[in-house]
């Protein structure tokens, strides 16, 4: 899978698929916002694509390549 840089936190790369086709809803086709948090278990950084109307469409995490 191939990865774009969206930035970095703290000097470590912020990547996600290059494929931007996680960023549209999967009900409407709309284009999704982006949210980030931090998880609850400790296990590092998420990055969601919501769609106002219908939810959260997709979770990645940026520092899948890492592990």
């Amino acid at each position: 899978m191939e990865f774009d840089d969206i930035g970095d936190v703290d000097g470590v790369p912020v990547r996600v698929p290059a494929d931007d086709g996680y960023r549209a809803c999967a009900v409407c086709g709309g284009d999704c916002e982006l949210d980030t948090w931090l998880s609850a278990n400790g296990s590092g950084v998420r990055i969601a694509f919501v769609c106002p109307e219908h939810g959260v469409q997709v979770v990645v995490d940026p520092f899948e390549h890492l592990r």
